[in-house]
């Protein structure tokens, strides 16, 4: 299967009206995969942002296919990075800075391998005013 990109904006780098096939199309959703951008794979690929947008509307199932085996494999390395992290908590000269960085990083990735936000805008703020 090739998409025709006929009338889809070319990038700097593919001729107008340039035909993809199955390897660049399997390119275009890992990249989209692990980005989750269109700009970004647009770029990476050497296409337009708009080829991206249609290459991934026209192959749901496989897009959604590559994002879970990426979400899986992120996952492992993660428990895995965890399960390191966990025997080194048993030593005694891991400065704490170090620790919670690490743990804010697993965290985030964890986090972003599915599909979830990492951004954290929701704060109280409790003030006692004593005289």
């Amino acid at each position: 299967m090739c998409i025709d990109i006929i009338d889809l904006e070319r990038s700097d780098n593919m001729a107008k009206g340039t035909k993809i096939d199955n390897k660049k199309i399997a390119e275009v959703i890992a990249s989209y995969a692990l980005t989750n951008s269109y700009n970004a794979t647009a770029k990476e690929c050497g296409i337009s942002d708009k080829t991206v947008k249609k290459i991934i509307s026209n192959n749901p199932k496989e897009y959604e296919k590559k994002k879970e085996k990426f979400s899986d494999y992120c996952d492992r390395l993660i428990y895995k990075a965890l399960g390191k992290l966990d025997k080194e908590l048993n030593k005694n000269d891991i400065p704490i800075n170090n620790l919670t960085t690490v743990i804010g990083t697993l965290y985030d990735k964890m986090r972003l391998a599915n599909g979830e936000s990492t951004e954290n805008n929701k704060f109280e703020v409790n003030i006692k005013v004593v005289e």
